[in-house]
């Protein structure tokens, strides 16, 4: 898990509210209409704020999966899932907050994350909270910040699940060199739980790349092994090439790699090889 910037100056056009001064290239412009999209999604966000609950059907899933939504998750996240990092070809645009219970943001843009499917099914409906739960009062102030109440709920609630858009997970995540991750944080505790961010693939898959590393360096040596230069020179390229790979934002796992270059662990390893 590692920190997602997320512009929420920048809302997809499908989920603006659909009041004319909130579309600045209408303001003025009679003949200009709201468009389509972001008049849909409002009208299917006013029936279920009426409603008082979430219909779980295409007439009301689909405004949040438009088109604008997904490519904007999927540029903001890399492709990867918020909570296990892994690259994603099927993903689901995820409720931070479950729509089945705050149905008013099902289209908010500040609730809509991007998960794997694993990520996703395990953390549910579940959303467990220390203090009093929001409730939602319609009306046309209300409506036009409905994709901005994120972070003022989250004082009043202060939720267990972490947001990686809303807090940076690097200070508080610690990983073992054979792949697991654990914190001291109740609420990373909670969320690492929740979303079984140590089932067995994640595992496997974080601690092949210090195996991958293993073997590089491993190789390096023994095709230079005539050439201490040569083993040096080929040594330091893998370990640029880790740390390089670390700041790659598309590649998996970002806070697993970077957590091993601050613990010296490839240090370590290059030593363990070499002698």
């Amino acid at each position: 898990m590692i920190r997602i910037f997320k512009n929420l100056q920048i809302v997809p056009q499908s989920l603006i509210p659909a009041f004319s001064e909130l579309f600045p290239e209408r303001v003025g412009k009679r003949n200009i209409p709201v468009p389509r999209a972001a008049t849909s999604t409002h009208n299917r966000r006013i029936e279920l704020i009426n409603l008082g609950r979430y219909i779980d059907s295409n007439r009301y899933n689909s405004r949040y999966k438009q088109k604008d939504v997904k490519l904007g998750l999927i540029n903001i996240y890399n492709g990867k899932c918020a909570f296990c990092e892994q690259k994603i070809e099927y993903y689901h645009i995820e409720h931070y907050r479950p729509k089945s219970i705050y149905y008013w943001l099902a289209y908010s843009w500040d609730n809509l994350l991007m998960s794997c499917p694993l990520c996703n099914s395990s953390k549910g409906n579940n959303f467990e909270i220390e203090g009093d739960e929001i409730r939602f009062e319609l009306n046309d102030h209300n409506l036009k910040l409905i994709n901005h109440f994120s972070e003022r709920y989250n004082v009043v609630e202060r939720p267990l699940l972490i947001n990686p858009e809303q807090i940076d997970p690097e200070k508080f995540l610690v990983f073992s060199k054979d792949g697991r991750i654990s914190s001291r944080d109740p609420r990373f505790i909670y969320t690492i739980e929740l979303c079984r961010l140590n089932r067995d693939i994640l595992v496997d898959l974080r601690r092949g790349l210090l195996d991958r590393f293993r073997e590089n360096i491993r190789d390096a040596i023994l095709s230079n092994r005539d050439s201490k230069s040569n083993q040096m020179t080929a040594i330091k390229t893998n370990v640029r090439n880790f740390k390089s790979d670390s700041e790659d934002l598309k590649n998996e796992f970002l806070a697993f790699r970077k957590l091993a270059i601050s613990e010296q662990w490839l240090s370590k390893i290059i030593k363990e090889v070499a002698t």
